[in-house]
C-alpha cells in the first residue's frame, strides 16, 4: 500500500506541473540547454533506401523535467519507416534552453527544426531564417483543418504570413482555474456547496468558526485574481469578455470595485491567508496539504497530490471541485485553459535542403494517422485498436506500472505525447493512467455551463502596436500595484474611483482599442 500512494503522490505531482505548463505553453518549448543526438548522418542530408529517398535532419526542442526525450523510440522510428524522415533529435534541459535557442535565433544558425515560442516567431520572422509554412498550405490539408477546427491559430499569422507549426489538440484533459474545496469540512460545519458568491464568503466564515487558527482560502500569489475577477464578472487586466466578443482593461472597471471589495473584506475577517500575495507554490501547496486552507481557486489538478498526501492520515479528507459560481450578474463564468498549446511552435530552417520533405512530414504529423503513431507508438507494439480507439495495451501499460511516474515513463521510452514530438496532441494514453478524480474533473469542467475557454494568444499586433503595448504596459504597471493595497486596506476603497481615473490616463482605453483592432484583423 505504501508504495501504491508514493505511485499517486509522484504521478499527481507530475499532473499538476504539466497543467501549469499547459497554461503558460510549457512543452519544453519555451525554456530549455546542451545539444544531444547522433551527429551522423550530417544533418540535412539524403539517402535512397529501397528506392525511396531518405533524408536525416537535425530537430532541437527544450526538454521538460516531467518526460526525458529520448533519441532512438518507437515513435521517431515510426516516424522515418512512414515519411522517410529520419529525425536525429537534440533535447536541450529547460533551464538552458531560453539561453542555447536565443544564441542560436541570433546567429541566424538554428537546426533544421526547431523548438520557439510564438512571440520568438513573431521576433524572427522578418529576418528570412524561417520556411514560410503558408507557401505551403495548399499541400498541407491536415493543417488547414487544424486551422478550421481552432481559429485561433490565425493569431500566429504575421503580416498574412505563416511561419510556424504550432502545437495543436485532438484530446486533452481538460484543466482549469476552478474552485476546490474540503468537502469533508464543508460537510463537518454543514453547509450546502455555496452556488454564489456570497454563499461562498458565509462558508469560508463558518470554516474560520470551526478552526480558528485557519486561514481557509489561499491563493499561490496573484496567480487566481484572472479568472476570480472574471467569475465575479469583472475582468483583471486585458480580458476577452465572451458575451460581446470584444476585449476590456478590467481593472479600473466599477466591477472590479466588486472584486477588490469582496476580498478586503475576506482580508480583513482573516478568511483569506495573510500571505496570499507573496505565497510561493510551495507555501501554498504545504497549506493546503497540511490542513491549514480549505479553499483554492486555482489550477484543479494540484487538488489530487493534496487529497494524496491528507489522506494518508486522515482518510476522510478530500478536496473537489465545485461548480463555477453565480456572480451579482446572475452570470456563471469559469475559466478553462486555452484550445491547445499555441504559444509553442516549431519553426524549419530556411537553410534546410529539403523543406518540401518536412512540410510533408508535419502534415502527417498533423492528420489521424500521423498523430496516433507521435501519440501512442507502433500498433501492434505500443497500441492496439480498441472499438475503433488507440488504446496502449495492458501489458505495456502494467511494465510501467511500478515506475516512480509510470505514465510519464511510458510516453519517454515511446517517445510520445505532448512533452516529446506530438504537433496534434492525444493524451489518450495519459488518461489510460492518470488519477479517476482528473478524468471526472475534466469532464465536468467541459460541462459546466458557465465555463469559457479563454484564449491562449494575444491579439497579432504590429511593430507599432507593440511599441505602443510597451509604453502603456509600463505606465499602467505601477497603478497595477496598488491592487494589493486595496485588499489588504492599506489604500482605502474610497479612492478607488481616482485610482481608475488614473489607469484610464495612463491608456487603459488606448490599450482596449489596439487590442480591439487587432483583433478583427485575425481572420
Amino acid at each position: 500500500m505504501a508504495k501504491r500512494k508514493g505511485y499517486w503522490v509522484t504521478l499527481c505531482i507530475v499532473f499538476a506541473l504539466l497543467l501549469s505548463a499547459c497554461s503558460s505553453g510549457g512543452t519544453g518549448n519555451g525554456t530549455g540547454g546542451n545539444t544531444g543526438g547522433n551527429a551522423e548522418p550530417a544533418p540535412g542530408t539524403s539517402t535512397e533506401t529501397a528506392g525511396q529517398e531518405q533524408i536525416t535532419v537535425r530537430m532541437m526542442r527544450g526538454e521538460n523535467p516531467s518526460q526525458v526525450i529520448k533519441t532512438d523510440t518507437p515513435v521517431l522510428q515510426e516516424i522515418a519507416r512512414q515519411t522517410g524522415v529520419t529525425i536525429n533529435l537534440e533535447p536541450v534541459p529547460g533551464s538552458n534552453y531560453l539561453d542555447k535557442k536565443r544564441a542560436l535565433l541570433a546567429t541566424n544558425n538554428i537546426p533544421d527544426i526547431m523548438g520557439v515560442e510564438a512571440s520568438e516567431v513573431a521576433e524572427f520572422a522578418g529576418t528570412g531564417m524561417f520556411v514560410t509554412i503558408s507557401d505551403y498550405l495548399d499541400q498541407m490539408p491536415n493543417l488547414q483543418a487544424a486551422i478550421e477546427e481552432n481559429p485561433e491559430i490565425n493569431k500566429l499569422f504575421i503580416d498574412g504570413k505563416l511561419y510556424s507549426l504550432p502545437i495543436t489538440e485532438k484530446f486533452k484533459i481538460q484543466g482549469g482555474k476552478t474552485l476546490l474545496m474540503r468537502m469533508d469540512i464543508l460537510e463537518e460545519v454543514g453547509m450546502e456547496v455555496p452556488t454564489t458568491f456570497d454563499e461562498l464568503y458565509e462558508v469560508l466564515a463558518a470554516m474560520k468558526q470551526a478552526y480558528p487558527d485557519s486561514y481557509p482560502w489561499t491563493t499561490r500569489g496573484m496567480s487566481f485574481m484572472d479568472a476570480f475577477s472574471f467569475g465575479m464578472g469583472s475582468g483583471y487586466g486585458m480580458t476577452l469578455d465572451p458575451d460581446t466578443d470584444t476585449y476590456f482593461y478590467g481593472t479600473n472597471k466599477p466591477e472590479f470595485k466588486e472584486v477588490l471589495s469582496y476580498l478586503n473584506r475576506l482580508y480583513s475577517e482573516r478568511l483569506l491567508d495573510p500571505d496570499f500575495a507573496v505565497n510561493t507554490k510551495q507555501n501554498w501547496d504545504e497549506k493546503l496539504s497540511t490542513g491549514r486552507s480549505f479553499f483554492y481557486y486555482d489550477n484543479n489538478q494540484f487538488a489530487v497530490n493534496y487529497n494524496t498526501i491528507l489522506q494518508e492520515s486522515n482518510p476522510e479528507a478530500r478536496f473537489d471541485r465545485l461548480p463555477y459560481l453565480e456572480n451579482a450578474q446572475g452570470q456563471t463564468r469559469g475559466w478553462l485553459y486555452p484550445k491547445g498549446w499555441l504559444i509553442d511552435n516549431y519553426v524549419i530552417s530556411s537553410k534546410t535542403k529539403n523543406p518540401e520533405a518536412l512540410i510533408k512530414m508535419f502534415d502527417w504529423m498533423y492528420g489521424e494517422e500521423g498523430t496516433t503513431v507521435t501519440n501512442y507508438g507502433v500498433e501492434g507494439e505500443t497500441y492496439e485498436v480498441v472499438n475503433g480507439q488507440p488504446e496502449i495495451k495492458p501489458e505495456v501499460l502494467e511494465q510501467y506500472a511500478n515506475a516512480s511516474d509510470p505514465a510519464r515513463v511510458m510516453m519517454s521510452e515511446i517517445g510520445g505525447g505532448l512533452l516529446a514530438l506530438a504537433v496534434r496532441v492525444d493524451e489518450g494514453p495519459t488518461r489510460q493512467m492518470a488519477p479517476p478524480d482528473l478524468v471526472r474533473w475534466g469532464e465536468e469542467l467541459v460541462a459546466d455551463p458557465g465555463a469559457v475557454i479563454v484564449p491562449g494568444l494575444s491579439p497579432a499586433f504590429t511593430d507599432e502596436e507593440n511599441d505602443r503595448i510597451k509604453d502603456y504596459t509600463t505606465r499602467i504597471s505601477v497603478l497595477e500595484q496598488d491592487v494589493v493595497k486595496f485588499i489588504i486596506g492599506t489604500k482605502s476603497l474610497d479612492d478607488f474611483d481616482a485610482w481608475a481615473s488614473e489607469l484610464t490616463a495612463a491608456g487603459a482605453e488606448e490599450m482596449e482599442q489596439i487590442y480591439n483592432e487587432a483583433y478583427t484583423r485575425t481572420p
